[in-house]
């Protein structure tokens, strides 16, 4: 998915958390808004906790919130950019993921300069190993 209809797509979706947490407060007897809310808050939740970067024998495959991405080993360019993962698309369009859920403790949105020097490490003995 492109990266802009992406980012239309996640600010959709918090203009719309923002606006249901808004009715409920304004009305208590809302209660239908309510379970969406919890619905959506166990889904953000399932996921948060199955983000990450798998690194197999010839795919990376990104697991966000909302979306994954798979990149194949060949089409990756480079990883000094980390966490920016520059690839090309099947198209030859050059492409750039967010890994930042490969870095640090899932708890800690900022992750330390040594934690990303160690992913980009591990990213590029990943990539050395090519076939």
């Amino acid at each position: 998915m492109p990266r802009r209809i992406r980012l239309i797509l996640q600010v959709a979706a918090a203009i719309a958390v923002a606006f249901a947490v808004t009715l409920v407060l304004a009305q208590r007897d809302a209660w239908l808004v309510s379970a969406v809310l919890v619905v959506v808050a166990g889904l953000v939740a399932f996921r948060w906790a199955r983000t990450g970067v798998d690194l197999s024998e010839d795919e990376l495959l990104v697991r966000g919130f909302a979306f994954s991405t798979r990149i194949r080993r060949d089409r990756i360019v480079a990883v000094d950019r980390f966490p920016s993962i520059d690839w090309r698309g099947a198209d030859g369009v050059m492409r750039e993921t967010l890994a930042n859920a490969f870095v640090g403790s899932r708890f800690s949105p900022n992750p330390s300069e040594a934690e990303i020097a160690d992913a980009r490490a591990e990213l590029q003995a990943w990539l050395d190993r090519r076939v």
